[in-house]
């Protein structure tokens, strides 16, 4: 058995769309879109209220910092209190942050930002653990594709939004319209077909040991999340940052951003079903050589065409990898332990947001572009490498079903 799902047999495949699933990933596409809405706007506001690169990706870790430390608090409580409570938490103190935001003092937006993290942990886990419960394991990659495509569409959509926003009426539209976005999401969760996701009886039991912090069986996956979405934030980020440095003016990243969220959705939707046919393995080191091209081009680029080049790649190659690692996660960890083994994965995209935004604000001050792409790909070698060490000692992929 080398890990490919689609090497499992040629039995009928199971139903995907259920109303559960759909209501799932509504919930996730509110709660992105709350998220992306925001992300060309915040590094404008503290570039206007005085900040620089540093302090941007500071801000950004401030945000990553909770999400990190509090995610292995939140798979326990997917897998005890249940997954559909953890992530109606995470919706509502994102809608709370995204009003809050409406105070332009750093210190606050600070303050705001950790909060947000906090919320964005409860989002990630409880949603990602409710799909993970849901998905039929003959298309796990296919469901962590289709749930990867909410990111896709919300990058494709709101950050041309929130420029837009920001050009009409200033930095405040952004945020109330965050705030409304995971207000809808609230009542999805509540009025909608959402699962309860929650390990009764024995599961409830093993997800209370002394173990129950992290999944074993996801931290491979998660470290290859990490190593792939440490240059994440240099697309989707930084490009206002960029921007700025090139003396262009922010308004011509509207063109960047529904472009590189376009090619997000269009390959996960086109790839989605194919996902489950080749090894994990194998795909991954696809993304990772991708993104590694995208990252060369985006070295060379001075105009916001050619950084869209660069996007475009690393999107292929993000559309790919995430549905990926995240099945192969769902594929080596204990059903009883979903929670946890969600909060394990996540960790490694946003320590990659964290770790890589703060890193790549230091680069781009003291050193200036071309640096954080150069350094981006030296982590994607790495990545490379590791795929070549561990794959030889993986283990089989599960071919367990988990109750909802």
């Amino acid at each position: 058995m080398t890990g490919a799902i689609g090497a499992r047999g040629s039995a009928a495949r199971p139903g995907l769309l259920t109303s559960p699933l759909i209501a799932v990933c509504l919930v996730a596409l509110l709660g992105f879109a709350a998220n992306f809405v925001i992300q060309p706007v915040l590094p404008i506001l503290i570039l206007d209220l005085g900040g620089d690169a540093t302090l941007v990706g500071i801000v950004i870790a401030a945000f990553s910092l909770p999400s990190v430390a509090l995610r292995p608090v939140m798979g326990r409580l997917a897998d005890t209190t249940g997954s559909r409570i953890v992530a109606l938490a995470g919706v509502a103190v994102m809608a709370i942050a995204g009003f809050a935001y409406l105070i332009p003092i750093l210190a606050v937006i600070i303050v705001v930002r950790v909060a947000h993290g906090v919320g964005w942990a409860a989002f990630n886990t409880g949603g990602h653990s409710l799909l993970a419960r849901l998905a039929p394991p003959e298309r796990r990659g296919e469901a962590s594709g289709i749930y990867n495509l909410m990111p896709g569409i919300a990058m494709f959509l709101m950050p041309t939004i929130g420029l837009l926003l920001y050009g009409v009426w200033g930095t405040s539209a952004a945020f109330v319209a965050s705030g409304l976005m995971a207000l809808a999401a609230c009542l999805v969760v509540l009025l909608g077909p959402v699962p309860a996701g929650r390990a009764d009886g024995p599961r409830a039991e093993t997800a209370r040991g002394r173990d129950a912090w992290l999944e074993p069986g996801a931290v491979v996956p998660m470290s290859y999340e990490f190593l792939f979405s440490l240059s994440y934030s240099l697309f989707a980020i930084f490009p206002p940052v960029f921007a700025a440095s090139r003396g262009i003016p922010v308004t011509e990243l509207a063109i960047f951003y529904p472009i590189y969220g376009g090619t997000l959705v269009l390959v996960r939707a086109l790839a989605g079903r194919f996902l489950d046919r080749a090894p994990r393995e194998r795909v991954i080191a696809f993304g990772a050589i991708t993104a590694i091209a995208g990252l060369a081009v985006a070295a060379a680029a001075d105009t916001v065409l050619l950084l869209t080049v660069g996007g475009v790649l690393y999107a292929i190659a993000a559309a790919v990898t995430s549905p990926v690692t995240m099945a192969m996660a769902i594929d080596r960890s204990d059903p009883r332990r979903m929670g946890a083994a969600m909060a394990t994965y996540t960790l490694g995209f946003q320590l990659a947001i964290g770790a890589g935004a703060a890193l790549w604000g230091v680069l781009i001050d003291r050193l200036g572009y071309p640096a954080p792409y150069l350094v981006a790909i030296a982590f994607l070698c790495l990545l490379l490498f590791m795929l070549l060490v561990v794959q030889p000692h993986r283990r089989p992929a599960a071919t367990h079903r988990i109750e909802p």
